[in-house]
């Protein structure tokens, strides 16, 4: 194990790479909302549309993402959303009006899901231990919260000293395609198909087994749900914090995007933390749970007593419990419970992510028009859902372990009959 640990070094922490892009990219448009508005006289409504992009090109090419990954490799997944990248930072500089934005933002999604169905998927692969694999998951999002953490600190000093904002664009591009000439030298892990679910061994003990298989339109359909709201939470945030906490006059404009920051300083500190209690074995269906249901209370605290302070420790609340690594975990959990076709299952959950993505922006850009405080409320109905959806995960992943673990012990019983 530690061999492979350190032939896959350098290609892991490539694919890293790619996703400090990929939490630049997330909040890159929001950050720049009104230089944008202004480039291309845009409403808001219009630029969260362009923000809604985003969501439409995953929801468009995932499925084909995960058969692309599965079919014809990881690497060249990897490439295509590298460039796909490279595609959308500088269409959204070059573009001259809202539409030619909406048309470059849905590379994003392209790139978003061609990243999602190679890289966890490699991960697995080249570290096929349950916790390793779990804790490397968990890390991506990590390098997602540095890229959060970086983008407004830059945003904010080229706002206070009147620099151009299409640099920070330019300088993402450069960073990917120095990525992409990397990674293409590097080696990537064979692909492994799983040929048999666990509880089809033994012909005899079928009908048994059949009974507890895991239940795609159950704890699979929960999942997803998870998936839709867990993004949601994070993403309905950073988009709108800023907003809000102007809405309130509890903060100017410029300083109001330090609270994606604090944001992002609470998701990557709660990274390590989260890999770290996988590795002691806590189980992450408990860890969704939790951090969903404080999420929810943070979120509550924040529009029945709003005050910087509260703010301030909501905005790094959020981050460690709702974007520390959760939506990962989630998907770790779904392909240990359905091991076949890695690449296509990533792309269920990352179709439910994508829903999101893609329609939320867009809904709480028409509640703006009504009131701020509205899109929070959403939110809050968003992250209960969220929980009960992890309640059930929990429940349903509890029963199924225990329901292998006694079918394990009578294949074991049979093969010591037979064997007498």
């Amino acid at each position: 194990m530690e061999t492979t640990k350190r032939n896959y070094t350098p290609l892991i922490g490539s694919l890293y790479t790619n996703f400090i892009f990929q939490g630049m990219a997330a909040i890159i448009l929001s950050q720049n909302l009104n230089a944008l508005m202004e480039s291309w006289q845009a409403t808001v409504q219009q630029v969260t549309l362009v923000i809604s992009g985003i969501g439409l090109g995953r929801v468009l090419i995932l499925y084909f993402a995960g058969y692309f990954s599965d079919k014809f490799g990881r690497k060249k997944t990897v490439q295509l959303g590298i460039i796909s990248y490279l595609i959308f930072f500088i269409g959204i500089l070059i573009s001259q009006n809202y539409l030619q934005g909406l048309f470059f933002a849905v590379f994003a999604g392209f790139s978003n899901a061609f990243l999602d169905t190679s890289t966890y998927p490699t991960l697995m692969e080249a570290y096929p231990n349950e916790k390793d694999n779990s804790s490397l998951s968990v890390l991506n999002k990590a390098f997602i919260s540095l890229g959060q953490f970086i983008l407004p600190l830059l945003t904010r000093f080229m706002l206070n000293h009147g620099i151009y904002y299409g640099l920070v664009f330019i300088g993402c591009a450069l960073g990917l395609f120095l990525n992409l000439l990397y990674i293409s030298r590097l080696g990537f892990p064979e692909r492994v198909e799983v040929q048999a679910e666990p509880l089809q061994i033994v012909n005899e003990n079928e009908t048994s087994a059949k009974s507890k298989q895991p239940l795609f339109k159950v704890e699979g359909f929960a999942l997803l749900v998870f998936s839709f709201t867990c993004v949601s939470t994070f993403n309905i945030f950073i988009l709108w914090v800023p907003t809000f906490a102007e809405s309130l006059n509890l903060m100017n404009h410029s300083n109001s995007l330090v609270l994606v920051s604090a944001y992002s300083i609470g998701s990557f500190a709660s990274v390590f933390l989260t890999s770290l209690i996988v590795k002691r074995g806590v189980a992450p269906t408990l860890l969704l749970v939790w951090c969903t249901l404080i999420s929810l209370f943070l979120l509550i605290g924040m529009t029945l007593f709003p005050s910087v302070p509260m703010f301030l420790v909501g905005s790094i609340g959020i981050g460690v419990f709702a974007a520390g690594g959760i939506w990962q975990l989630g998907l770790a959990v779904l392909l240990e419970l359905f091991s076949k076709g890695k690449g296509r299952i990533t792309s269920y959950y990352s179709i439910a992510t994508s829903i999101s993505v893609m329609i939320i922006p867009y809904i709480t850009g028409l509640l703006e028009k009504i009131n701020v405080s509205m899109i929070f409320g959403l939110n809050i109905v968003l992250t209960a859902i969220g929980v009960m959806a992890a309640v059930i995960i929990r429940y349903r992943y509890k029963k199924i372990i225990s329901d292998w673990q006694e079918v394990t012990e009578e294949i074991v019983e049979l093969k010591e009959l037979l064997d007498q």
